[in-house]
């Protein structure tokens, strides 16, 4: 999670925060839809960093830039981020249940199966359709 973030950041330093990326990074998230998926402290933190942004060209503080970075990774990730991400919460949440119940003990291939990326994507892929 840490080694993704700093991608990110790297990713992000070279198109600093300033007004017009901001207003274009929240215009992409408002057509991927999501937008709507942030909470409302997530939006209204964007709003500040967006008026900061405008009126002092850019973002210069380390923290506010560090939460509207997150914010600005929330809006700009895909499809295939959301799914990877379903895909791993259940993929942990079924190793926890199956752990406590024993179903490792009389099935261990199932634990190597649980880390496939495929079978990651494909329990995503569930998740997402419900």
């Amino acid at each position: 999670m840490a080694g993704s973030r700093v991608r990110q950041l790297s990713r992000l330093k070279d198109r600093s925060l300033n007004y017009e990326g901001l207003k274009s990074y929240r215009r992409a998230g408002q057509r991927r839809g999501t937008w709507g998926q942030l909470t409302d402290v997530e939006k209204a933190l964007y709003r500040c960093g967006l008026w900061v942004a405008r009126v002092r060209g850019s973002i210069t503080s380390i923290k506010l830039s560090a939460c509207i970075t997150d914010i600005v990774a929330k809006l700009v990730a895909g499809i295939r981020t959301r799914i990877r991400s379903l895909g791993i919460a259940r993929a942990r949440t079924l190793r926890e249940k199956y752990r406590s119940a024993g179903v490792f003990d009389w099935a261990p291939e199932l634990g190597p199966l649980l880390s496939k990326s495929g079978y990651i994507m494909y329990l995503g892929v569930m998740e997402f359709n419900g």
